[in-house]
């Protein structure tokens, strides 16, 4: 980013909130906070807050040992990926709010690409980059988010050789929460993560609410981010099956067309009463089977208890939207894609 003799430093170098949310990262914080240290970008123009969810592995004492103008957040409980960034929102001084997992590393003109493509226009609200695997960085892990028909969330490239194909800017659906940059104004206008989701999903629900408001998200290939990927959850977890399985149904209640919205909660609660009746009649011999049929059970019940809350958001959400059904359509994805490569990416690893 240059700066203009003729704008002053707080239009040509906004002022950046960049929010890291921890949780048992130690071992991933020296590189990330190192390469955020040596971002091009003026360093009286960006603050860095870290928001601890509680952990119990000298993350705290290592920032304040290492990084002393790091802003720390205690949390004191794992507040998921959701609370903990609304938590870092509320203590942030940025016109933008930069969110970036713990396990990842930034280069040098993270910041100043970023904001470049951030600044080109008001309707702008989110921003977000190419993501290559840490360990291998020639793989993609997101160039942003898509949106498929049942309401699964798609990482664009998700897992391609990177050959140059997503080396253009355009507007996408939403941006992977691993690295996103997020104008302040967006969230006062469509509302923070919602704090129901806990993690997992909660990109693509904010990146919906914003579509559904005509807040643009662009993808620039100008910058890269190299992340580790789950790092901190693990893939395909339990865990990780209940909250993506529970709230790919809870945001489509929320966003979706009538149609979408039935389909996907069917769907899902189908799929699970044959999960659990799997459990029941092959439990037995394979074991697995019964521990799988347990998380399927919650993700039911979970769904069917936060259904009248969500379907109440529905209405406030719905009635305000800017955007017709009509263009709906065009945002969704071609459904070309096996169900383990559409789980959109955000920090559901955090």
């Amino acid at each position: 980013m240059t700066s203009s003799n003729n704008k002053p430093e707080i239009e040509t170098f906004p002022f950046i909130s960049v929010i890291i949310v921890n949780y048992n990262g130690l071992r991933f914080l020296e590189n990330c906070l190192a390469s955020l240290k040596k971002q091009t970008y003026p360093a009286n123009r960006f603050e860095i807050i870290v928001v601890d969810n509680g952990s119990a592995d000298d993350s705290i004492a290592f920032i304040r040992n290492n990084s002393p103008e790091v802003k720390i957040i205690e949390a004191r409980k794992n507040l998921g990926f959701a609370a903990g960034n609304n938590l870092g929102f509320k203590h942030a001084k940025g016109d933008f709010f930069a969110l970036l997992n713990n396990d990842t590393e930034v280069p040098e003109n993270w910041l100043s690409a970023l904001a470049d493509s951030m600044l080109k226009s008001k309707s702008i609200g989110l921003v977000t980059c190419k993501i290559l695997f840490h360990g291998d960085r020639q793989t993609i892990n997101s160039t942003g988010l898509e949106l498929l028909s049942d309401g699964r969330g798609s990482d664009r490239g998700f897992r391609e050789k990177d050959s140059g194909q997503y080396n253009q800017i355009e507007d996408v659906f939403g941006a992977c929460g691993a690295s996103v940059l997020l104008r302040k104004e967006m969230l006062t206008d469509i509302g923070y993560f919602d704090e129901r989701l806990f993690m997992y999903y909660e990109d693509l629900d904010l990146a919906w609410r914003a579509k559904l408001r005509n807040w643009r998200c662009v993808y620039t290939p100008e910058t890269v981010v190299y992340h580790i990927h789950c790092g901190s959850s693990g893939e395909w977890s339990n865990f990780f099956t209940y909250h993506v399985e529970r709230n790919r149904a809870l945001v489509c209640v929320k966003n979706a067309p009538l149609g979408m919205a039935l389909k996907c909660v069917s769907i899902v609660a189908i799929k699970s009463c044959i999960r659990i009746i799997q459990g029941l009649f092959m439990g037995i011999v394979q074991r697995e089977k019964i521990k799988i049929a347990k998380t399927y059970f919650h993700v039911l019940i979970s769904l069917l208890c936060n259904l009248p809350s969500f379907i109440k958001t529905r209405y406030s959400i719905q009635n305000s939207r800017k955007t017709s059904r009509g263009e709906f359509k065009k945002w969704l994805g071609k459904q070309t894609k096996s169900p383990e490569n559409t789980v959109p990416e955000l920090r559901r690893c955090a």
